[in-house]
């Protein structure tokens, strides 16, 4: 299965880039309510996480101890 076109990214009249991938949208029960594309490929997070780890750090007081900035 071909996963949809999310995101199409345009300058001017010209398409620049196109992204595709996959939504599965859930209720509080876990029951599946919209499914986008292959929503049953196995999805590997690495960097998409980096978000979530950088909350943590800034959340943390950590970030303004050793003086990191964004």
């Amino acid at each position: 299965m071909t996963n949809p076109i999310l995101v199409e990214v345009t300058r001017g009249d010209l398409v620049e880039s196109v992204h595709r991938g996959s939504v599965a949208v859930v209720d509080a029960s876990g029951a599946l309510r919209l499914a986008l594309g292959d929503v049953t490929s196995p999805v590997y997070s690495r960097s998409s996480l980096k978000p979530m780890q950088a909350m943590v750090l800034v959340e943390s007081g950590a970030a303004e101890a050793f003086g990191l900035r964004s």
